[in-house]
């Protein structure tokens, strides 16, 4: 080994340079996220998209007479360690920065617990436009939790239970249909009566308001149908072999609110939400403290209820009760189905548009690190193991193009974006060192074998 260590001192580059390979490949990278939403180019086809970029045509090119050193070392078992320094390797390849259509909708915050313009990327927008509506909820969520007996207690208990389906219901594109018919100014004027029948006084369902040409009823007994509509359609979208699978999660939250919306009609003794009557704050919390809750729902009652079947049994007080959709009723449904439905094979169909490609480049240096030791009866020197240390890089991108491809503000999100996209630099920082690793270490370990007499 002594021999062998005391041969690398009179190794010229050359040799060890032609041992390396010119070009190394490192493949494609598909899309990466770089914002959420933004307007889009007229290129595109569409108002609003995500944006990402795709790297490729990357490869790394090694100079040929470039700066090459050499470095040996020894350990206390025998080992002999080279370190071979290579600079200037250069990275080369495209990037294309390209747009994918979104759906937004314009949902009232406070309305649903969620802030304005969640799914939208960064700016003022994403401040909650009505913080004293979610505070009244809160304060409201604390009044129910404290009040005598179980019912308000497990009115939460019960939607905490169910809380991630009902957040995808907001939030997944797949629900897209229902976020539009959510996002009114009907919704809106709801929220906001309803804050101030709970922190002022008077009706929370005043039936002499409208909301979008109904009453506070017919708008809580429409949503609460829509509602149950978007949760089956997302549970059959999940598995549309099994829809009316009792232990998916949308289809038992969707068995929750029914449950909910039958307990309003039992305890108020009417037979539909429109009918409710006229109720104050008080009212309300002595409905909750000391009504009955319904028999719960079964899976099978909501399937059956919105396909059009007639659902019934008994109340507590032993009184058989009936419901069915009415006509009208049975049109929204099928119309919000089918909606839901047609935004599912939009979704499944959207592609990636590229909106404008450049270069991209990077001048890298590593270290490639070989460890020999002697091996066998004769004490033959033989590779035991290598490997690669890149040095930090820049990453270019040639972006003159991109304001006039993108418009300004988007080209600088994107600018933005990419210097703080840490996992993309991360990403392909260890691609190219696990490309450098696999195309350098044996054959600049077997040219140094080699070259031994």
């Amino acid at each position: 080994m002594q021999a062998f260590q005391d041969g690398w001192k009179n190794q010229p580059a050359a040799t060890l340079n032609a041992a390396l390979p010119r070009r190394i490949g490192l493949g494609d990278i598909p899309t990466l996220p770089l914002a959420r939403s933004l307007d889009m180019p007229a290129q595109a086809g569409f108002a609003r998209g995500s944006l990402g970029i795709d790297l490729s045509g990357m490869q790394l090119a090694l100079a040929g007479e470039g700066p090459f050193s050499v470095e040996y070392s020894s350990d206390a078992q025998g080992r002999c360690v080279l370190a071979v320094r290579l600079q200037d390797v250069a990275l080369q390849g495209l990037h294309t920065l390209n747009g994918t259509q979104i759906w937004e909708t314009d949902l009232d915050g406070a309305g649903t617990a969620l802030p304005m313009g969640a799914r939208r990327r960064g700016g003022s927008g994403d401040d909650n436009v009505h913080p004293t509506w979610v505070k009244t909820a809160n304060d409201q969520r604390g009044q129910l939790q404290s009040l005598p007996g179980s019912n308000g207690p497990t009115l939460l208990t019960t939607y905490s239970n169910h809380r991630a389906a009902f957040n995808d219901v907001f939030t997944d594109p797949l629900a897209y249909a229902f976020q539009m018919g959510w996002g009114t100014p009907a919704i809106s004027g709801m929220a906001d009566d309803t804050n101030k029948a709970l922190t002022q006084g008077g009706l929370v369902n005043d039936p002499t308001k409208q909301y979008g040409g109904t009453t506070y009823n017919g708008n809580a007994q429409t949503q609460q149908l829509a509602l149950l509509t978007t949760l089956t359609a997302m549970a059959t979208n999940a598995d549309s072999n099994h829809p009316t699978d009792a232990t998916n999660p949308y289809n038992q939250a969707a068995a929750a609110t029914l449950t909910f919306g039958t307990s309003i009609t039992q305890n108020t003794a009417v037979t539909q939400i429109t009918d409710v009557p006229p109720q104050t704050k008080d009212c309300v919390y002595d409905l909750v403290q000391g009504g009955s809750p319904a028999a719960p729902h079964s899976v099978d009652d909501v399937h059956n209820f919105l396909n059009g079947s007639p659902i019934g049994g008994r109340d507590a007080q032993g009184n058989t009760w009936t419901r069915s959709l009415s006509e009208d009723e049975r049109v929204f449904v099928r119309k919000l189905q089918a909606d839901i439905a047609e935004h599912a094979a939009r979704l499944a169909a959207r592609k990636p548009v590229a909106l404008v490609k450049g270069a991209l480049h990077a001048s890298l240096a590593c270290h490639v690190y070989l460890q020999f030791g002697a091996q066998g009866a004769e004490g033959a020197p033989a590779l035991i193991d290598g490997r690669v240390e890149l040095d930090g890089f820049d990453l270019h991108f040639e972006d003159a193009a991109w304001n006039a491809a993108l418009g300004d503000g988007p080209a600088q999100i994107a600018r933005d974006a990419l210097s703080e996209a840490r996992f993309i630099k991360s990403l392909l920082h260890d691609r190219i060192a696990d490309a450098l690793e696999r195309a350098l270490v044996q054959p600049l370990a077997q040219a140094l074998l080699d070259s031994q007499p």
